[in-house]
């Protein structure tokens, strides 16, 4: 990471959490291993802490963000979770939001 892909992460970071108020946001895949090529994508793992319903689904959600995060220039790969769907895939070794809790990058945890 260089100091210009932290001051986007961040700046990032900043949009989704005024956005949703999620309880943490995890940088994932090869930004965050370090193997990123200059057409890499950011991939985030979005921890929501409600449930996703009718009335508040997660397609909703992710396009809002999506749409908010527009500007920034770079392609990205949001992935939303609540809080009780990431307990209950955690110990799922294959299952994306294991590898991103195992392989990620903790950009912002509420309370942190």
């Amino acid at each position: 990471m260089n100091v210009d892909e932290d001051n986007l992460l961040g700046r990032m970071v900043e949009v989704i959490v005024r956005e949703v108020d999620p309880d943490a946001v995890i940088l994932f895949g090869s930004r965050a291993r370090g193997e990123a090529g200059p057409d890499s994508d950011v991939d985030l793992l979005v921890i929501d802490k409600g449930d996703f319903s009718m009335q508040r689904s997660r397609r909703l959600v992710a396009g809002w963000l999506y749409r908010k995060l527009a500007g920034f220039g770079v392609a990205k790969d949001l992935v939303l979770y609540s809080k009780d769907e990431v307990s209950r895939f955690a110990g799922s070794p294959n299952h994306l939001v294991a590898r991103a809790l195992r392989e990620g990058r903790w950009l912002y945890e509420r309370g942190a």
